[in-house]
């Protein structure tokens, strides 16, 4: 009975912790730009040189109703992403410079497959497995071990 309730604690947990979150750094290493407005933005599928975003002021940290949480540690800023509004794609983070220029710090793929939430789950249900051929195998061993002392 008890396996049976950790069986279910273990998937239920996690379920509650299914959400998968992409990260990009974006490091920074002149102090002139730490106040600049930071960029994130999709990378225009016609034209590479493009993107589709929006930028926020320093010190912000979080975007799009918390879908997307920013972390800054004074040499680069962290974009947490939850979910993509614009879908799956190249994304950039980067600074704005006065003239209105993006500059393009890093990149990296994103995407919203579902194959992420079926190996929250997965992971769970392996861990419990192995927990379980450990201890048979312990249980085994140890049976074989008194029977051999035994004849």
């Amino acid at each position: 009975m008890n396996l049976i309730t950790a069986s279910l604690l273990m998937i239920l947990i996690g379920h509650a912790t299914s959400d998968y979150l992409q990260k990009l750094i974006c490091p920074y290493e002149n102090r002139n730009i730490s106040q600049n407005r930071r960029v994130w933005c999709k990378r225009d599928v016609q034209d590479e040189s493009c993107c589709t975003g929006f930028s926020f002021r320093p010190g912000v940290n979080e975007l799009e109703d918390g879908n997307i949480k920013v972390q800054d540690d004074g040499k680069s800023f962290t974009v947490s992403v939850q979910t993509l509004s614009q879908g799956d794609g190249v994304y950039w983070c980067g600074f704005m410079t006065e003239d209105k220029v993006i500059v393009k710090l890093a990149e990296d793929y994103f995407t919203s497959a579902q194959f992420n939430f079926v190996w929250s789950i997965l992971r769970w249900i392996l861990f419990i497995l192995l927990a379980l051929m450990a201890i048979s195998t312990h249980i085994y061993l140890n049976r074989k071990h008194v029977d051999a002392k035994t004849s």
